[in-house]
């Protein structure tokens, strides 16, 4: 911590107050990052960065304007603040403009003793770029010597950031918090003979030590080698089971889709949909801020307001949408705290903490062993796109297995999936008890008892 930068967000609001302004937010983050992609066993890019600055909402007379700046001298801080002020006038008023006060707060002084509330290893900055360099080459490597099929890395990546936030508010909230985490991704070509195909896998950490690159590097090749064979099957309805690789996808467009702002805009499938049946009744969604251990945990949000758990989806039914200040005040509501803000260049805007699907009992084995004839989904090709925003229809390009009597089978490419968001939803049958992260988005494989596939006629 850094307490010349919780001194100066202070200093910025109360002359924000002074100049006029009816409420004023200042947010400073200072974030260091670093990106390294990695080509045929050799650095091919390495970006360190250091992100800081001062970012600004005011609010006059029911307008609202943001601004920032990454130069924090007291001097061009009050330069800004005159700017906008200057500004605010042309904005247009919106009596659902607000900032949240400091019964809403949670920001603690000590985080030693409340380090439940964070995502943060502070051995994230202490690690060399060296140490990281290795890390990045030993991520390719260990996939690039899985098997001899594999003909070469495309993509390898890892990347990390340790970021502190600082906040103050006219209305009494003042604090900061630390946040950290790291990742990686690999992607391969496998051969054998004149069949090429491709693998890929990622994964992401909180702590330093919680990312292991040789199992991703190990993984990515063996999802590129076990779709070697590959081919079409003919069009058919069957069931359909679902790897957390797409399931965590299909859970990142829903709860786009019960963002309040889009819901208030009339742009989300779940309008007008609370308390009504969305989905198959052993089915729970549920966003959870302070989930220890998360990637997106933290003892706020982007405006200062407590995260906490939000269940969006109970037993099939539609519960709640996610909020910030702005689209509760506009509700009637209290905000969740889903405000997200990753940096003081941009003022804002709601997103999910750490979302995941409720686990069943079953394990992958006894779902596969119901199945007769079905098809194992482990990849759909531009999910978010090929679902239609006004329908809910889609049809995606799938890549996976065939399922025959019970086990996985041969690989299948070069087919489609097609159908309703909602039908598939309300047609999931099995959930296994495999939750399975990635980033910050956790889900089981589960089951559908039906899908439609497009493939050879």
């Amino acid at each position: 911590m850094k307490k010349q930068y919780l001194d100066l967000v202070q200093f910025a609001i109360e002359k924000a107050k002074k100049a006029g302004a009816d409420e004023a937010e200042a947010f400073i983050s200072d974030s260091n990052s670093i990106r390294i992609d990695v080509s045929q066993r050799e650095i091919e890019g390495l970006n360190a960065a250091n992100n800081l600055g001062i970012g600004f909402r005011l609010l006059k007379e029911g307008k609202m304007i943001s601004g920032s700046s990454n130069d924090l001298s007291k001097s061009a801080v009050l330069d800004l603040l005159d700017d906008l002020m200057r500004k605010v006038v042309f904005h247009t008023v919106d009596e659902f403009n607000t900032l949240p006060g400091r019964a809403n707060s949670n920001l603690l002084a000590d985080w030693t003793a409340n380090s439940d509330l964070l995502a943060y290893d502070p051995q994230m900055a202490e690690i060399s770029i060296q140490e990281k360099i290795k890390r990045a080459l030993k991520l390719e490597a260990a996939g690039l010597d899985y098997s001899s099929k594999i003909a070469g890395s495309m993509m390898t990546v890892y990347s990390d950031d340790s970021t502190h936030y600082y906040l103050a508010n006219t209305k009494g909230i003042s604090g900061w918090f630390p946040a950290s985490g790291c990742g990686g991704f690999a992607y391969y070509s496998a051969a054998e003979g004149d069949d090429h195909q491709s693998g890929s896998h990622s994964h992401s950490s909180v702590k330093y030590t919680g990312f292991d690159p040789e199992k991703v590097g190990c993984q990515a090749a063996e999802n590129a080698i076990e779709m070697l064979g590959a081919k079409p099957i003919e069009s058919c309805e069957i069931p359909m089971v679902i790897a957390p690789e797409v399931s965590t996808q299909i859970m990142g467009y829903i709860v786009n889709m019960l963002s309040a702002d889009v819901v208030q805009k009339g742009k989300s499938l779940f309008a007008e949909k609370l308390e009504t049946s969305v989905a198959s009744s052993i089915f729970n969604l549920i966003d959870d801020g302070v989930l220890k251990g998360g990637i997106e945990t933290s003892p706020v949000d982007g405006e200062g307001i407590p995260r906490q758990t939000t269940p969006l989806i109970v037993d099939g039914i539609l519960k709640n949408y996610l909020y910030d200040s702005y689209t509760a005040k506009k509700d009637g509501i209290k905000s969740t705290g889903n405000r997200s803000r990753g940096s003081f260049q941009s003022p804002g805007m709601i997103g999910s903490t750490n979302l995941f699907m409720k686990p069943g009992d079953s394990d992958v084995e006894s779902i596969f062993a119901g199945i007769k004839k079905g098809f194992y989904l482990k990849d759909a090709i531009g999910l978010h796109a090929g679902i239609d925003s006004t329908s809910g229809d889609f049809s995606i390009p799938a890549a996976g297995f065939m399922i025959a009597d019970g086990v996985k089978s041969y690989p299948v490419r070069g087919i489609s999936i097609g159908g309703n968001l909602f039908e598939l939803l309300s047609t999931i049958d099995q959930i296994a008890d495999n939750l399975t992260w990635n980033n910050n988005i956790a889900c089981p494989t589960f089951s559908v008892s039906n899908i439609l596939i497009g493939g050879s006629s």
